[in-house]
C-alpha cells in the first residue's frame, strides 16, 4: 500500500512523506504506483523550478522508493504546488482507497 504522511500548520502543508507500493498490479502494470510517482516527481520538478531555496527535496528510487518534500521557508507558491499535488493523490485515493492510504496531521 502507498503511505502517504502529511504535515499541516496553520492549513499550510509543511512535509510530506510519500512510501511504499500500490500492488494494484504487476511491477510494470501497476497504475496505481505511476500515478502517485508521477504526481510525486512532478511536484519535486515544479518545487525545484518553482521554490527550490525554500524546501528540501528527496527522492530515493529504491525497492522501497521515497518521496520526501519538507518546507524550509514559508512559500505560497510552493504551498499552491503542494495543495494541488494533495488534491491529486486524494483524487486517486477515492477511486483506489485500498491501495493508498492519506494521513494528515494538523
Amino acid at each position: 500500500m502507498v503511505k502517504v504522511e502529511v504535515n499541516q500548520n496553520k492549513n499550510r502543508i509543511v512535509s510530506i512523506h510519500i512510501s511504499g507500493h500500490a500492488y494494484s498490479a504487476d511491477p510494470g502494470f501497476d497504475l496505481v504506483c505511476a500515478a502517485v510517482s508521477s504526481i510525486g516527481v512532478g511536484t519535486l520538478n515544479a518545487l525545484d523550478e518553482l521554490a527550490h531555496d525554500d524546501y528540501d527535496l528527496v527522492l530515493i528510487e529504491s525497492d522501497d522508493p521515497v518521496i520526501e518534500i519538507k518546507e524550509k521557508n514559508s512559500n505560497s507558491v510552493g504551498n499552491i504546488v503542494l495543495e494541488t499535488m494533495l488534491i491529486q493523490l486524494k483524487t486517486l485515493q477515492e477511486s483506489h482507497p485500498e491501495h493508498i492510504t492519506i494521513h494528515t496531521r494538523r
